[in-house]
């Protein structure tokens, strides 16, 4: 009873200290991610500054722990200046802001230099509250320890409870909070739970029981955790981040990315830890720590040599789940990493257990701690940097399983003797497991072996590259019809584009150049393929900037999408940028004419702040006078709420804007949302523009030549498409965009092509016809025709004959005959048996 009412309050500002830490990281990556960019490089600046911070932190407080009575008023004054050192992080981000552009466009084309630069901004604002934030397991194990023969156990235990507020922190900081109080509000959340953890130490550290009343020596080097069990908890530390990067790699070849898919990931990763730490400290007394780390070592490297064979199995060579939900990525990441996590979350536990003994439980604790952390710091970035760009995603997983090997011997040798373990049988026992594992590698099982790309039956490979973002790939596929379709991946389901859809993706870039009088300056941001951004090949533009985030994405479009995309990616007036678009919009010095942003999944992580209120106010700012944006949605990925929070929100900063449509599609149509600096064009502008468009060369779609048919895109004014009443808008910081994608159901999409999107285009043209809006004498009835059109693929597919003769007849009477001379399935899905037949 009296160790109850002793240890509980600290286990429970360990819970809330762990909760603490992991909202203001999440907060952090957020609020970096926008300032840096949403690349892999910005993300990996700003966690290893976190974890630079985390290591000194526990090395310093751990030594200074050593020598109190009170430790837990050390405990509590961290804890205070860590929430004072917090609001220093937004300070220095609003501090950068303004001096953004001038940087960007000095280290713009200095990759080394610039992701140099974004890591020491990132420790400049965030090493002094992580250092903080890393001293305080070390003390308060200072204080929770009183026996340190007994560390291991008690510390397993406080560091197990850390773990898991750690995971309910990420879940509150990456799930839920930031839609429900902002962010602003959720690292409020976090700066009030530091100072009361604070305040709670304070008025513990008065008790009696809680002060030392034992001799403490003075602080040496023989106080310090010895080298083996150093090394020990680098390797593990090295081997945990570095399967967790692995890990989201894996996962994301079988689950659709979204922030809660992969919020769901770091949870599972954080349970898992928690969950090996707990089981090391209710075993202190039964099994030894020194066998039992060498087995936990052995079989980790074990579990991950044969974990890609077993994903592999259990997926039957294909993917195992589209659905981006919650609970289907923790099912996903608990079957897939679950036993390798909670197996690597014995290890540093049983380092804690190994140290016990004589001697100061901060340095000791601190010291392994920080080691664990540097070696993270170092696991995080070989596997994101080298380990997936050289060798892929299984070998990256077995050579992780092949380092635990290391730290495996040296607990052999040096530490297992220490434990009355019979080094004679070190050899026999060395052999049979290097049978074992070489057994495995040339084996069938082998990780060597396993495919990372699964091909359907008339599907061929043409190529691949993986990296820190992912799995790219490029196949070929012969379609029903017999025609050969190209197509771009990203994580074996992320289709780009493809080559059959040329022409559909040109006719999105060429509807807003056709929009400017004389564009000179275009931008194409998600420029994938290069098919949309080929359309300005046929304008009179100087210079086509192409922005990609992707990497692999822009070399492999550029080898092997030259005939779709006409070779836009080796054309002199082309500049090729590798970078988050948000951010070279932001950054760039120059205005442009014409601005496109193609299609973007709108679940995907970072892709909201793509739709927010600040990048629409950043896109208009870099838009010349009478200067062109169009963004396309994707209207088949979404609900009819998320068009108006996008819609709104676009409206407030380009409130003439217009919503046109890219096709005729009932299953996957597409829109554009498209505002103008300044004083739109006249309806004798666009059609002057059309005319010597037409006249300029050999141009393959009528519909964008001939007024009629170009009209029949353009619906109306985005104001009279849809009620914005109560809809709020998306902001950087109230980024409720993503929350909603992340939770849409097929069900809603399909409510929403089927009713929703009909009639918002049926509100936009009589909108117009009430005389608002741009181009308001623009042809309305052309408009009306492309409604008729989808309108007749939706009763050719119903099987209504009578009444899809008379939306034929309707539309035949109206449209000119050279839209309807060749079948075009890029304007209408049903062509060839809804328009053509007479």
């Amino acid at each position: 009873m009296q160790e109850r009412r002793v240890t509980s309050p600290l286990l429970a500002l360990s819970l809330a200290s762990g909760v603490a830490g992991l909202l203001y990281e999440t907060i952090w990556l957020r609020w970096f991610r926008l300032l840096f960019g949403s690349t892999a490089y910005a993300a990996s600046a700003t966690l290893c500054a976190f974890f630079v911070g985390l290591a000194l932190g526990s090395y310093l407080f751990g030594r200074r722990a050593a020598g109190l009575r009170k430790p837990l008023r050390l405990y509590a004054g961290i804890e205070f200046a860590a929430a004072l050192a917090a609001l220093f992080v937004p300070l220095m981000v609003a501090a950068y802001q303004p001096l953004y552009g001038s940087v960007y466009e000095s280290l713009a084309g200095h990759r080394g230099l610039f992701v140099g630069l974004k890591f020491a901004l990132s420790l400049i604002a965030i090493v002094p509250a992580a250092t903080l934030m890393g001293g305080t397991l070390p003390v308060l194990a200072a204080a929770y320890v009183g026996d340190e023969k007994d560390m291991g156990r008690r510390v397993g235990n406080l560091y197990a409870l850390n773990t898991l507020g750690a995971a309910i922190g990420s879940a509150a900081g990456a799930l839920w909070l930031p839609e429900v109080v902002g962010v602003w509000g959720a690292y409020s959340v976090a700066l009030c739970l530091s100072l009361a953890v604070g305040a709670a130490s304070w008025m513990l550290a008065r008790r009696p029981d809680f002060i030392r009343s034992e001799t403490v020596q003075k602080e040496t080097e023989a106080e310090s955790a010895p080298r083996p069990l150093l090394f020990v908890a680098f390797i593990s530390g090295v081997g945990t981040l570095a399967f967790e990067v692995v890990l989201m790699h894996a996962i994301a070849l079988s689950l659709q990315s979204s922030v809660y898919s992969f919020g769901a990931v770091l949870i599972v990763v954080l349970i898992s830890l928690a969950g090996g730490s707990a089981i090391v400290a209710a075993t202190a007394n039964r099994i030894a720590a020194a066998p039992f780390l060498i087995v936990a070592l052995l079989l980790e490297a074990f579990v991950l040599l044969v974990l890609p064979w077993a994903i592999d199995v259990a997926s039957g060579g294909q993917t195992i789940s589209r659905d981006p939900s919650f609970w289907r990525g923790i099912l996903l990441a608990a079957t897939m990493g679950g036993p390798a996590l909670v197996v690597a979350g014995l290890v540093l536990p049983l380092t804690f257990r190994l140290a016990e003994g004589d001697g100061g439980v901060g340095p000791r604790i601190g010291g392994l701690l920080s080691a664990n952390t540097v070696g993270g710091i170092l696991g995080s970035v070989v596997a994101s940097f080298v380990l997936l760009d050289w060798i892929g995603l299984w070998p990256s997983m077995a050579t992780i399983g092949f380092i635990y090997l290391v730290p495996a011997v040296i607990a052999s040798v040096a530490i297992a003797p220490r434990s009355a373990i019979d080094s004679r049988r070190f050899a026999p026992a060395a052999f049979c497991v290097a049978v074992l594992f070489g057994t495995v590698v040339f084996s069938s099982v082998s990780p060597f072996r396993v495919p990372v790309v699964h091909l359907a039956p008339q599907e061929r490979l043409v190529g691949m590259a993986e990296g820190a973002h992912g799995l790219v790939t490029v196949t070929d596929t012969m379609t029903p019809n017999m025609k050969l379709d190209r197509r771009l991946r990203v994580d074996n389901d992320y289709v780009l584009s493809g080559s059959l859809a040329q022409r559909h993706q040109r006719r999105m870039g060429h509807i807003p150049l056709l929009l400017h009088p004389a564009p000179k300056r275009v931008m194409f941001i998600g420029s994938a393929t290069g098919e949309t951004s080929s359309s300005a090949l046929a304008h009179p533009v100087e210079e086509i900037v192409l922005v990609e985030l992707v990497p692999e994405v822009q070399d492999l479009a550029a080898l092997h999408f030259k005939e779709a995309n006409l070779g836009v990616y080796q054309d002199p007036r082309t500049r090729v940028i590798v970078e988050d678009g948000r951010n070279h919009v932001r950054g760039a010095p120059e205005l442009y004419d014409v601005i496109v942003t193609d299609l973007l999944v709108p679940g995907r992580p970072g892709v909201g702040s793509m739709y927010s209120l600040e990048h629409f106010a950043a896109v208009r700012d870099h838009l010349s006078e009478g200067g062109v944006y169009a963004i396309w949605l994707p209207l088949y990925q979404q609900n009819l709420e998320e068009f108006k929070i996008i819609s709104a929100t676009f409206a407030q900063i380009f409130p003439e804007a217009s919503v046109w449509r890219g096709d005729f599609f009932v299953g996957t149509p597409t829109a554009a949302l498209i505002g103008i600096n300044g004083k739109d064009p006249s309806r004798a502008e666009v059609e002057r523009n059309l005319q010597a468009f037409s006249q300029a060369g050999d141009v393959e779609d009528a519909w964008m030549t001939e007024p009629y048919g170009f009209w029949s895109f353009c619906l109306g004014p985005l104001v009279g498409s849809v009620s914005f009443e109560g809809v709020a808008l998306n902001t950087d910081n109230w980024p409720i965009f993503e929350y909603r994608a992340g939770r849409i159901e097929r069900e809603q999409i399909d409510r929403f092509l089927n009713i929703g999107w009909p009639a918002v285009s049926a509100s936009a043209i009589d909108a117009a016809q009430a005389g608002g809006g741009a181009f308001a004498d623009r042809p309305i009835e052309a408009a009306r025709v492309g409604m008729a059109m989808r309108e007749l693929s939706v009763l050719s597919r119903l099987g209504e004959k009578g009444a899809a003769a008379r939306r034929r007849i309707y539309i035949k009477e109206r449209l000119p005959t050279i839209l309807l001379d060749k079948p075009d399935v890029t304007v209408a899905e049903f062509w060839p048996v809804a328009v053509s037949s007479r």
